[in-house]
Order: C-alpha cells, then structure tokens, then sequence
C-alpha cells in the first residue's frame, strides 16, 4: 500500500471539513483552493522579490501572476470539469479524464515569456536566470493548484539558497573566463595584432564574435571574446597594451578584481 504524503494528509482534512464533513466537503474544499493560491502567492513572492531587488525586469509582480496563474490552470484541470463529468457515463470522460493535460500546456507556453526575458549582446547574454525564476514559478504554482504544498515550499528553499548563496560562486567562477570587449574602426585590421599580444602574454581568445554598431555616430566593429589565462596579472597589461598598440574606441574587460 502506498504511503500517505503530508500534502495528502493535508487535502485530506480540509476536503472531510476539517474531520467533521459538515458541509459535506465543500467548505473545506473551498478554503484548500484557497491555500493553494495563498502558498502560490507567498512561494513565488519570495522569488520575485529577490528578482526585484537585483533590478531585474520580470520582478515581483510578474513572477506572482505567472504562478498564481499556473495554480488556477491546475486547479481549473482539477476540479472545473467535474460537472462535465458527472454527465458522462462512467465509461467516457468521468474516468478517462486527465487533470495532467490542460496543466502540461502551461509548460510549453511559458516558455514564450521566459524567451522574453532573455538579451544577448555579443557572447554576453543577460536574463537567463530570470528566464529560468519564471519557469520555476510556473512550476511552483502548478504544485500548489494540485496540492504538493510540502513540494512547492522545499523546491522554493532550495531555488532561494540556488539564487542567493551560490551568487559568490558564480562570480568567482566568472573571474577565470573574464569578457573583452573592443570597440575600433570599421576600417581597422587590427585582430592580428591582438592575437599576437595575447599569444605574448599567455591569454588565449575564444568564443570571438564580432558586429556592426553605431559609435558616436560613425559604423564601427565591436568585438567580444572571453579570455582564458595562465596568469591573471597579465590581464591588466594586456589590455593596456592593446589600448596603446592599436587605439581601440573602447575596450574593457567585465569581472576582472
């Protein structure tokens, strides 16, 4: 016999009202649709809060309304045909039914608003943790709509330590492929003399890409690459080096302490 989770146990109580079936489950019924969005709404609140504190476009709001909508499309699958049920015969839809189908469309479509968030700028890319919070809320709603309180709650802590305490981690990380970006005429040839000062200074340039921008008014070519190197004080000179060997327009190097 299958052990009884304490979401069921839950459930279980508020649809018997609370142990006494007074209203014959209704009530209870009821107030555990409420909880659900309660949860939905405090879960990914504390995400979105933390989105929103970093500044980030999809914040507070946002991350609520995609999960408390995720939770209503689940309870919706749950509990909003059962009167379509209790027509049909006990061999069509009443039994073949799967609450499973409408919520599985949630996943595919937030994929589309997750898309939304994303910005990519040379080898840069911006938002795809943002991208992936709003997945997560959707996910966080659909366990609620269906009653995984104790799922939800668990998945939102271990989102929270993923978001915050592995910030540090990630920065670190980022510090050994640091991103140079130079800006220079569009009439320069200069890439063979960048390749030659990093073979000098032991940095090797990869995931290059270039493009055409507008720079104070005049076309020029913007090129970005992350550098992989031996020693970070080389970088420094390095990219000194270039400003006065070849005159970029701008250059800089992100994540370099």
């Amino acid at each position: 016999m299958p052990a009884t989770t304490i979401d069921q146990i839950i459930l279980n109580w508020f649809n018997t009202d609370f142990g006494t079936n007074f209203s014959g489950g209704i009530v209870g019924n009821i107030l555990a649709i409420a909880l659900a969005f309660f949860m939905t709404i405090v879960l990914a609140g504390i995400i979105g809060y933390e989105r929103e504190y970093h500044g980030h476009n999809a914040g507070l709001r946002t991350h609520i309304l995609i999960a408390l909508g995720s939770a209503l499309i689940m309870t919706i699958s749950i509990y909003g045909f059962r009167v379509w049920d209790a027509s049909a015969s006990s061999s069509a839809a009443g039994s073949n039914r799967d609450p499973a189908r409408l919520a599985a469309q949630v996943i595919t479509g937030i994929g589309f608003l997750g898309a939304g968030a994303i910005v990519q700028n040379g080898i840069s890319v911006r938002g795809l943790t943002t991208a992936t919070t709003i997945w997560m809320c959707m996910a966080i709603g659909l366990c609620c709509g269906s009653g995984n309180y104790v799922i939800a709650t668990a998945a939102t802590l271990i989102a929270m330590v993923a978001l915050i305490n592995l910030r540090r981690v990630e920065k670190f990380a980022s510090k050994k492929n640091p991103i140079l970006t130079i800006v220079f005429s569009s009439d320069s040839n200069c890439l063979k003399d960048i390749l030659a000062t990093a073979a000098r200074y032991g940095i090797t340039l990869h995931n290059t890409s270039t493009e055409i921008v507008n720079y104070q008014d005049q076309p020029a070519l913007r090129m970005s690459c992350r550098l992989s190197y031996h020693t970070q004080a080389n970088v420094l000179p390095f990219v000194e080096e270039l400003r006065g060997t070849i005159r970029p327009l701008e250059i800089n190097v992100s994540t370099i302490s």
